[in-house]
């Protein structure tokens, strides 16, 4: 993979972040890419909108009720703030479960004040707090309609899986058994497919009822909810929700784990999809902002509101700034810096350091 961010110490290269890029239109053709766009990555959580695709196709949403708020939270990788617990909550109520269904797990919250709360107080944290315990309610939904067992719904084998599974092959128009899966960390299934096939899962989603014929008006339906939603997708002061109401709700930005990120620009019709090889969540977030940036889509007021995403600072004990997290890459020539460690680097192009 190739360089796409440096960590700089006093003008000299500290540590480098490799990975791969790639950028696809709704008809799936390749638009750029840095590195191997055919390289394998599990979606992890940024699976989840297309994970709700045979939900919200199945008429779950009308016969429960479910609102646009609650699809958000089913596409969410949540915070585990009060609102995201109540939508979920919500969820279950309506189609007749409870918390001791869900299947997700017992994490804690990875909202700060959320969790300084519970600590203070010596609570418990339930699955509620899980960030996937949406998903798992949208799951769950999707099992009531049809009738399947609730009991192992996470399990690879169960309907509800298979159904998921099979949708996203319908969306990709390939057979099921191309997509490997693997155990996801709240448990059901998550699904390895090459970098360009999740840009081009982001692209359907971007292009909504102009791109694929089948599935067109749900995916339209799922980026509505995530825009018109933006604290459910993720949380308050968190990437994907400041990306969605800071670009104007013009692009859709969806983080998933192990350095995986993905986004959705309606405007263009396309879907990128970014890994990043080591696995640091770090290096994600200016890579997702500087492609942003070389196609357009941000203006100042965004970027200054995103500049501690886009370029995070490294600063000594005494709050001084001695290094930066910077990107080396270009997404429109599909070109890296060539840079070594220990290099001399400066960031090339205007700096958007107001802190």
């Amino acid at each position: 993979m190739k360089p796409l961010v440096v960590l700089t110490r006093s003008h000299r290269v500290e540590s480098i972040h490799s990975g791969a890029i790639c950028i696809s239109d709704y008809h799936n053709q390749l638009q750029s890419r840095i590195g191997n766009e055919q390289k394998k990555i599990y979606l992890r959580s940024s699976a989840k909108p297309f994970q709700a695709v045979a939900l919200a196709a199945s008429g779950s949403l009308e016969k429960f009720g479910i609102s646009l708020e609650e699809l958000s939270v089913i596409c969410s990788s949540h915070s585990g703030e009060d609102f995201h617990r109540q939508a979920v909550y919500s969820i279950l109520q309506k189609i007749g479960l409870t918390e001791e269904d869900l299947d997700c797990g017992i994490c804690n919250p990875y909202n700060p004040e959320m969790l300084t709360r519970i600590t203070c107080k010596q609570e418990k944290p339930s699955q509620l707090f899980n960030c996937c315990s949406g998903k798992h309610a949208g799951m769950l939904a999707l099992c009531r309609f049809y009738g399947y067992p609730t009991k192992g719904y996470v399990e690879k084998t169960h309907p509800v899986q298979q159904l998921i599974l099979n949708t996203i092959a319908s969306l990709l128009n390939i057979p099921s058994e191309e997509i490997v899966t693997g155990q996801d960390g709240c448990g059901v299934p998550n699904f390895m497919i090459s970098l360009q096939q999740a840009a081009y899962l982001y692209a359907l989603l971007a292009a909504g009822e102009k791109g694929h014929s089948q599935y067109g008006f749900v995916l339209s339906k799922i980026a509505n909810a995530m825009l018109a939603y933006p604290r459910m997708i993720n949380g308050d002061s968190e990437f994907c929700t400041e990306l969605i109401n800071y670009s104007g709700r013009k692009v859709i930005g969806k983080v998933g784990g192990e350095g995986v990120y993905c986004l959705a620009i309606p405007e263009k019709g396309l879907g990128a999809a970014v890994k990043i090889a080591d696995g640091n969540e770090r290096a994600v977030y200016p890579v997702a902002l500087h492609i942003l940036r070389q196609l357009g889509l941000t203006d100042r007021e965004m970027e200054d509101r995103l500049v501690l995403w886009a370029f995070p600072p490294i600063k000594d004990h005494r709050g001084n700034i001695i290094g930066y997290t910077l990107p080396v890459f270009d997404v429109l020539q599909g070109t890296n810096e060539a840079i070594k460690i220990g290099d001399n680097f400066v960031f090339k192009g205007e700096c958007l350091w107001k802190h």
